[in-house]
């Protein structure tokens, strides 16, 4: 009886050693990724174009999560994030997305309580579009901000705080590049979810040129 103890003890070891060490290789090709986009970006403005091709979508937002989660933590906020996206190919600037989803996970980082409070960050495909969401349970909007919340100059945070460039230059980034759309719900109180909806271009294999 020990010895069949002993065994599954034993296969459950390697198995959660197999879990942590795949956990580590997920980790460090995220910071490996994300310390990439962050040296193809850091010489330009904000919004401003790089360059443009085929990229994988799924590795450039969990750089981006794996990035900004310990700056989240810090804040008392949880990250998550969840994708039922393998990989798919998007046409545009990876650095420019890279940016647009960190803009959205600093705002939402910023509107929570902290206290064990999370942001959510989802990609899903629905139909010829890809979903991509970030939501908090934080402070909310209050509703006559919301028709100007993507206005340049338009801010909600204290002097010092916000510039009110940040969405503006994110629903650019999402139109004008990737032809897709944001939109934003929020309840005082209870938190905001933005969706970034980008289609989908026609795919081809990997490998090819």
């Amino acid at each position: 009886m020990d010895a069949i103890r002993n065994a599954s003890l034993a296969d459950l070891d390697r198995t959660l050693r197999s879990g942590l060490l795949e956990d580590l290789a997920h980790v460090a090709e995220g910071i490996e990724q994300a310390a990439e986009y962050l040296r193809s970006i850091q010489d330009r403005p904000f919004g401003g174009a790089g360059h443009m091709g085929r990229f994988d979508v799924t590795p450039v937002i969990r750089s981006c999560v794996t990035l900004e989660r310990p700056l989240a933590r810090r804040h008392g906020v949880a990250l998550r994030w969840q994708t039922s996206v393998d990989s798919l190919y998007l046409f545009g600037d990876s650095g420019a997305l890279y940016q647009v989803l960190t803009n959205l996970i600093r705002n939402a980082v910023d509107a929570s309580p902290g206290e064990k409070s999370a942001v959510r960050v989802s990609l899903d495909r629905v139909g010829d579009h890809l979903n991509l969401v970030v939501e908090d349970s934080g402070q909310g909007i209050v509703p006559q901000h919301l028709p100007r919340i993507f206005d340049r100059g338009f801010t909600t945070k204290p002097p010092g705080k916000g510039s009110g460039i940040g969405l503006a230059v994110v629903k650019e980034i999402t139109e004008a590049m990737f032809g897709g759309t944001i939109g934003v719900e929020s309840r005082v109180g209870a938190g905001t979810t933005f969706t970034l909806v980008l289609p989908i271009p026609p795919q081809r294999d990997s490998a090819s040129p």
